[in-house]
């Protein structure tokens, strides 16, 4: 008797449970959008030689702040290249195009440069965003200042906000080094496209935040 009795019982629980969770599925799926195909980004400055010469002086080193317009190094230019007699060598400042830190610096002082050679990069890590990469067959839900939550991974105790600022009118195969299959070739296989949608990031929460870390993003639909 007791087991006619519950059987019904265990059964309706479960049917339920599944109802539930369908349920839950579905309001998720239609409140939210989630991927952890995302990452910081930040615009990377370089600053190269504006002639050929030797790279006399180098003042700054990775890590280091500085400001637009400081100089930031001197090139001094071979015999000859000034105009006029002189009896000093004449040189050529390099100075910074932007406020920012200093992330990379593979220029030597002392080695011969020339023009549009890369001596330094640069960054603004106070002008950071995210960049997540939206499946296209979802992208007609995502619309510029819905609401983000951001998780990064390097600090995954913590939670950053933000919120869509820029759907790119492009997939992101479109800047893939690699060419994409013809579809007139017999090859041909059709693969879900995915859009880079820009995200604004409101606040480090105080953490030392760089481009290129990976980051896990929820987007408010509704």
């Amino acid at each position: 008797m007791f087991r006619r009795i519950m059987i019904p019982i265990l059964v309706f629980i479960a049917l339920a449970a599944i109802a539930g969770g369908v349920a839950y599925w579905v309001y998720d799926g239609y409140m939210y959008y989630r991927t952890d195909d995302a990452q910081v980004t930040g615009a990377i400055v370089n600053v190269s030689a504006p002639a050929a010469g030797t790279l006399s002086s180098l003042s700054v080193s990775v890590g280091q702040a500085v400001s637009a317009n400081q100089v930031i190094g001197t090139i001094t230019l071979p015999p000859g290249a000034a105009s006029g007699p002189s009896s000093t060598p004449a040189t050529v400042n390099l100075t910074s195009p932007i406020d920012g830190t200093v992330v990379q610096v593979p220029a030597v002082q002392g080695q011969a440069v020339s023009p549009g050679l890369q001596l330094l990069s640069l960054t603004n890590l106070n002008n950071l965003s995210i960049t997540a990469y939206v499946d296209e067959g979802s992208i007609n839900n995502i619309s510029v200042n819905q609401a983000v939550d951001i998780s990064i991974d390097a600090f995954s105790g913590t939670s950053f906000s933000g919120h869509v600022q820029q759907i790119v009118q492009a997939t992101a195969g479109q800047f893939s080094l690699l060419p994409n299959q013809d579809p007139t070739s017999g090859n041909f296989t059709k693969v879900g496209q995915r859009i880079p949608v820009l995200i604004t990031l409101d606040s480090k929460n105080g953490k030392d935040i760089v481009p290129g870390m990976s980051a896990e993003v929820t987007i408010h639909l509704h």
